[in-house]
């Protein structure tokens, strides 16, 4: 783990300090990037001004063609990365597929996972919308959602990497953002939108990092520990993982980091997983043993 911590810390700065250069050294985004997004957001305005034409005229007073596209949008794009994922998922538990990526054996019990289902279904079509139409103000700038402002490639590399970084329950797809609405707030939300929010990043950065991020996080919560190039977060060791995940669910402690696992190393949460990885060396039926004893654990105290 250290090893692994210290090429993690290496490859953070060597990577903030390319991209610093890349940054004052790459011309902005090709005419004809700008041309098609353009072309793509304006229909889109057109679509939502000609929506809220519709609409009764005391709420047409409080409605902006921009604002509810960047909700339209930031919601098609979240759900369907959401669901798209789970779906794919869902089939590989009904049918056990993939088990020798599986983290462990077994999944929640059914009123479990129907619990984290509905509170999703909840939270994605009722609770985010209007969370995010009425959070436009605090992501607008000039120009944030046109095609002028594109960020260039190193730009916008750099944010969503700057993002990863600042960001930090039941280990299955499903129940991913399954939490209090505090710790949902704190942990999932504010730590998610508060680095698009310092670097009052495009919104093209916004919606491409909180898919990837989304993404991420359903497959640390899966179950599943598949190696790169089935997954693009197993190219580097130092990003989070299934296993080290499915520890912090399974025992209630520690291994807090998010995208990447060296901060556990840095602000030393991460002493029991590693203990625990050296037991399960050197005895295998260790992993299973310890989850059961952390359920049986939980129940009690139930």
């Amino acid at each position: 783990m250290f090893g692994k911590s210290i090429y993690g810390c290496k490859f953070f700065w060597m990577f903030t300090a390319v991209a610093s250069i890349a940054v004052y050294n790459f011309p902005d985004q090709s005419p004809f990037l700008v041309s098609k997004y353009n072309d793509i957001m304006g229909l889109l305005m057109l679509m939502c001004e000609n929506s809220i034409n519709r609409l009764p005229d005391w709420i047409q007073a409080y409605a902006d063609p921009e604002r509810l596209a960047f909700t339209v949008v930031s919601v098609l794009t979240l759900e369907l990365t959401f669901w798209t994922l789970n779906g794919v998922l869902f089939v590989m538990y009904k049918y056990d597929l993939f088990r020798k990526y599986a983290v462990h054996d077994g999944l929640p019990d059914e009123e479990m996972i129907f619990e984290a289902f509905l509170d999703a279904v909840i939270g994605h079509f009722f609770i985010r919308p209007p969370l995010l139409y009425l959070a436009f103000p605090l992501f607008q700038s000039d120009g944030w959602m046109s095609g002028e402002a594109l960020p260039s490639l190193p730009i916008f590399l750099a944010q969503v990497f700057f993002c990863l970084c600042v960001d930090d329950t039941k280990p299955i797809s499903i129940a991913t953002e399954y939490a209090h609405p505090i710790e949902d707030f704190i942990s999932n939300t504010l730590s998610t939108v508060l680095g698009p929010l310092l670097l009052k990043s495009h919104s093209v950065v916004f919606w491409y990092y909180t898919c990837m991020k989304l993404a991420q996080s359903i497959e640390a919560h899966s179950g599943y520990n598949p190696p790169f190039p089935i997954s693009v977060f197993s190219l580097l060791d130092v990003c989070d993982c299934a296993p080290a995940h499915d520890f912090h669910h399974s025992h209630n402690t520690g291994n807090f980091g998010g995208f990447f696992i060296f901060w556990d190393w840095v602000c030393g949460t991460d002493g029991r997983y590693n203990k625990f990885l050296e037991k399960k060396e050197s005895d295998p039926a260790y992993w299973n043993v310890t989850r059961h004893s952390a359920k049986a654990n939980k129940a009690k105290e139930a």
